[in-house]
């Protein structure tokens, strides 16, 4: 099994707007991953009834596929959803 912790960013730092961006502390998003016989989703926490939990409709069943990887995709969502902190990147 991998666990990784991906952390939400603020990026329009001053002059740089979306070159210069920082990650934070708080919130951040933790994804496990375990090989499997096929490829499933489980999403939990703050808005995860908007990330889709079938393999076609996540991008992180598209990786797993174009890998021929099946595995176990479970993401606990910290960062929320179209909050302005790089949800959609985090996990």
């Amino acid at each position: 099994m991998v666990t990784v912790r991906a952390p939400a960013t603020s990026a329009n730092l001053g002059s740089g707007f979306d070159t210069f961006g920082l990650a934070l502390d708080r919130p951040a998003d933790i994804v496990h991953v375990e090989r499997a016989e096929r490829t499933t989703i489980d999403v939990t926490g703050t808005g995860a009834r908007y990330i889709p939990e079938d393999p076609e409709r996540n991008t992180v069943g598209a990786v797993a596929k174009a890998l021929d990887a099946p595995a176990h995709i479970s993401i606990d969502k910290g960062v929320r959803p179209a909050s302005g902190l790089g949800s959609s990147a985090a996990s």
